[in-house]
């Protein structure tokens, strides 16, 4: 009795078996071993959340023409997959560490978010990646990477800018609702405590991290962190090159003015000619000077900032001199409207008030890019 109860037993059990493999789940496990760690992850629930932080090891340059900076950045992603769970012991310093190509061959076994440079100029001139996970799943992916970024300029403060060097990264492996990229305390000192870069003609700032999302396939999004370094411009040497040419070229017209003289019956010293002479040389001077600036910041002709203004500043005054010196010195206008005395006042008048009215403008508009 007892024999045919334990052969009874034995049937039972090797027809459950026969059943499970018969299952789908257990023919897809038999037939693609590596599925269930290669799928996300949902040991924690969804969405999936990836901790994601840029550091800027060294910045090579920015080109504010073609509005691109190169510079290399260490990238480092976190996230947690309890599939990869291990025994504490298997691992004496605390994780499993994957180098060089071992790297790959370990990611293409593995889940992982895929996150991407979506502002990437070019392919990368270098790029390595490290890989370390814990006992407890949690996995740590850093990468390097000096490639050219596009970034947006905005010179409306020219030369007292300030600027945002940006590196977007993007996952477009899994829409928002079941992987997100964040942030924490952790990776915003890993991204301003482990950068050291500097650049000729600007001092470096803080990295700051900002998420948000970018739209994907039917009316679903993909996750987005972007770090952004901040520099400021050292204007020392512009405003040398730049603004002390330019509130001299204001000058120029204004001799129209201060190099002519009226008598007591409202006659002028100096003829109109020679003193048109001066505007028109003015004018090829701020033309020249534009052509200069203009080659060697293309986007600030393009923007309002005070250099432009500035060079419109100096057209305008410019107009005045040769209005002065063709209606006024020429054809005495004012002297044949309302007569000599008020042609004397006039005259004695503009040559004041025009100098204060424009260096006056001028100042102001440096002082509002300043502050």
């Amino acid at each position: 009795m007892r024999r045919w109860l334990i052969a009874a037993a034995l049937a039972a059990l090797a027809l459950g078996s026969a059943q499970a493999k018969d299952t789908p789940a257990a023919a897809a496990a038999a037939t693609e071993p590596g599925k269930s760690l290669t799928s996300l992850p949902q040991g924690r629930g969804l969405p999936v959340v990836v901790r994601a932080g840029l550091s800027f090891i060294e910045l090579k340059g920015i080109n504010e023409n073609e509005e691109t900076f190169t510079a290399t950045v260490d990238t480092r992603l976190r996230w947690q997959d309890l599939r990869l769970a291990y025994p504490a012991e298997q691992a004496p310093a605390g994780y499993l560490e994957f180098l060089d190509g071992e790297v790959e061959k370990k990611l293409a076994q593995i889940w992982h978010p895929n996150v991407e440079f979506s502002n990437l100029k070019a392919t990368p001139a270098f790029q390595k990646r490290n890989l370390r996970i814990s006992p407890d799943g949690r996995v740590e992916l850093m990468q390097r990477t000096t490639a050219a970024f596009e970034t947006g300029y905005s010179l409306e403060n020219f030369p007292f800018d300030r600027q945002k060097l940006g590196v977007e990264m993007i996952s477009r492996s899994e829409p928002l609702e079941r992987l997100v990229l964040d942030y924490r305390q952790d990776e915003l000192e890993f991204s301003n405590t482990q950068h050291n870069a500097t650049l000729d003609g600007w001092s470096v700032g803080l990295v700051e991290l900002s998420k948000d999302s970018v739209g994907a396939w039917r009316g679903e999004a993909n996750t987005r962190v972007k770090a952004a370094l901040v520099v400021k411009r050292e204007q020392k040497s512009l405003l040398a090159t730049i603004f002390v040419p330019l509130f001299a070229s204001l000058l120029i017209p204004l001799l129209v003015l201060w190099l002519n003289r009226i008598d007591e019956d409202g006659e002028f010293a100096v003829d109109a000619f020679e003193l048109t002479n001066i505007s028109i040389g003015g004018l090829f001077a701020v033309v020249a000077l534009n052509f200069t600036v203009n080659s060697s910041f293309v986007k600030l002709a393009t923007g309002d900032n005070p250099v432009m203004r500035l060079f419109g500043l100096n057209y305008f005054l410019l107009a005045v001199s040769f209005a002065v010196g063709i209606l006024l010195y020429r054809y005495s206008g004012v002297k044949r409207l309302f007569g000599t005395h008020v042609q004397q006042e006039f005259y004695a008048f503009i040559n004041w008030a025009i100098p204060v009215l424009v260096f006056g403008t001028a100042t102001a508009m440096v002082l509002m890019a300043v502050f």
